[in-house]
């Protein structure tokens, strides 16, 4: 299951990067939660927190009502949301 979730959370990014950043930033996206004054970091931890309750909703009903969006959906989006804000400290570390 390893290597499967992985390979699909790659295969995921990749697609996602394209068609959300444009040029050298791969963070850009995320960035634009900062023309409201949220921090990159906590704008990525909102969305994992979005992702918590869905699962959270389908642990307390068994079901969620936006068919297209599974539970293994919300967790590899998950997975890859960590990765993503690794990578923005690592970038911030990076420039200190």
């Amino acid at each position: 299951m390893f290597d499967v979730t992985i390979e699909k959370c790659k295969g995921i990014m990749l697609a996602k990067n394209n068609d959300y950043s444009h040029g050298e930033d791969p963070f850009v996206n995320f960035r634009a939660s900062e023309i409201v004054g949220v921090p990159i970091e906590k704008g990525i931890l909102v969305r994992v927190l979005d992702k918590i309750q869905r699962i959270r909703t389908f642990s307390d009903t068994g079901k969620l009502a936006v068919s297209n969006e599974s539970v293994d959906d919300a967790i590899d989006d998950i997975i890859n949301y960590m990765i993503l804000l690794k990578g923005v400290i690592y970038d911030k570390i990076q420039a200190k």
